[in-house]
């Protein structure tokens, strides 16, 4: 959504680039991961902990 974009846009409008690519595509799948598990009822922190701990929260196949 252009919603989670946002913060991507404001860091580049900020400071002008990225400083490489593969820094954007790490940041932008840890958002990715953590906008999904907030749409789905899960706390940030607590899908950042199940992550961590190698039991990553996935979203149910419907």
């Amino acid at each position: 959504s252009e919603q989670a974009l946002r913060g991507p846009k404001r860091h580049q409008a900020v400071s002008g680039y990225w400083h490489t690519p593969s820094t954007l595509g790490a940041y932008l799948r840890i958002r990715s991961y953590l906008v999904s598990a907030r749409g789905h009822g899960i706390h940030p922190l607590d899908a950042i902990h199940c992550a961590l701990a190698g039991n990553p929260w996935l979203p149910t196949r419907a």
